[in-house]
Parts: C-alpha cells; sequence; structure tokens
C-alpha cells in the first residue's frame, strides 16, 4: 500500500510538473528507467496499471520533446 501510495504522489507530481513546464527530459527518462526496473518487479496488479499510465504520461511528454 506504501508503494503505491508513493507511486501516486508523483504520479500527480508529475501532471503537475507537466502543467507548470518544469520538468525536464532528464527528469522524464529517469522515472521511465526506474519504472521500468520496477515494473519487471512484478508484484500488485493494481500497482502495475499505475506504473503503466506513469510510463504512457512520461512517454508522451517525451514524444513531444522529440525523444
Amino acid at each position: 500500500v506504501q508503494e503505491v501510495d508513493s507511486l501516486l504522489a508523483r504520479l500527480e507530481a508529475l501532471r503537475l510538473a507537466i502543467m507548470l513546464g518544469e520538468i525536464s527530459v532528464a527528469q522524464l527518462e529517469r522515472l521511465s528507467q526506474q519504472l521500468a526496473e520496477r515494473r519487471e518487479a512484478g508484484g500488485d496488479p493494481k500497482l502495475a496499471q499505475i506504473i503503466n499510465e506513469i510510463e504512457i504520461r512520461a512517454a508522451v511528454e517525451l514524444a513531444k520533446r522529440g525523444r
């Protein structure tokens, strides 16, 4: 539960940073890498869903920046 709450908080922080234009490509790339590692560890299906949502958002933002 704590891990899910942490990821939800990161998703909210990502959303705010994107809205304010305060997220860098490096931050998005680092986040994507961390999420990929966490997804590979397996576990809770709800956690996997949250990770997928964050990964998609990060991928969209990287695509907007030409990455």
